[in-house]
């Protein structure tokens, strides 16, 4: 989704677009009522929320019908789902967090995140992805760091090293 774009959609509607996205690619159509159930909110929030994203051109919608992505819904919902994904990669598989800890925090990350910044912060992800799989000593210095400060501490006897 162009920074623009991405930047035209509050974060509600974002989690709405990401929904529609899953179901979407899960079932080739979204209901009002499964939208409701996976962002936790009532089917009159859902209603308003799809009906904002249909006069945003991302879905098709209309009462009592079925909610479909148009194409710029699908590639907007393939980007937030993309960025979602490497924000939560990162947290879990290099910085150690437990899985449903980044699920929570890579969401509250791609709505902080904007435009540029996060573009940057993906392509520093993936060359990580492509570092560690070039070097495997990198995988070890990337296992000592997830043990934290503690373990850094500990090896310099409780003093931190000048640099």
């Amino acid at each position: 989704m162009k920074a623009a774009s991405r930047a035209a959609l509050s974060e509600s509607l974002q989690d709405y677009l990401e929904a529609v996205y899953f179901l979407v690619q899960r079932q080739r159509v979204a209901r009002v009522k499964d939208i409701s159930a996976m962002v936790g909110v009532g089917k009159s929030s859902v209603t308003g929320a799809v009906q904002a994203l249909a006069s945003r051109g991302l879905v098709n919608y209309g009462p009592y019908q079925f909610v479909t992505l148009t194409e710029a819904g699908e590639a907007a919902g393939r980007e937030l789902v993309s960025r979602h994904r490497v924000l939560k990669r990162f947290l879990m598989d290099v910085l150690g967090v437990a899985e449903a800890e980044a699920e929570s925090v890579g969401c509250r990350m791609e709505h902080a995140v904007k435009g540029d910044v996060l573009a940057r912060f993906v392509a520093f992800v993936e060359l990580l992805d492509r570092r560690r799989a070039a070097d495997p000593g990198w995988a070890a210095a990337l296992r000592r760091m997830k043990n934290g400060p503690a373990g850094c501490a500990a090896k310099t006897g409780g003093r931190r090293r000048k640099a």
